[in-house]
């Protein structure tokens, strides 16, 4: 597996979630689709694996783990919180920055 997914999605602020499988559509791009987002936040982190993480990425326990976080919201309201886990070695995060100005 490329990555874990743990995901929170408010049902206030998307109450047909409750009732959608996400087998033909996976949860980010389904919720793009319904609700435009007009903030959002990422949080990096580094890990070791837990034993249902590393089952679940078929790693090692206490592998090292790259964990990222994201928070939308949508007018002020949250629309959900998702946790991304990969194994250390299946996963490379870039940023490219413009001045601004």
């Amino acid at each position: 597996p490329f990555a874990h997914e743990q995901r929170l999605i408010n049902l206030t602020a998307v109450p047909e979630a409750a009732d959608e499988e996400f087998m033909a559509t996976a949860p980010g791009p389904w919720l793009i689709g319904r609700v435009p987002w007009s903030e959002a936040e990422h949080r990096i982190r580094a890990v070791a694996a837990d034993r249902h993480i590393a089952a679940a990425l078929d790693i090692e326990t206490g592998a090292p783990c790259l964990v990222v976080e994201r928070r939308t919201w949508s007018a002020e309201h949250p629309v959900t919180h998702v946790r991304f886990t990969y194994g250390a070695e299946s996963h490379t995060l870039v940023a490219r920055f413009r001045p601004q100005g």
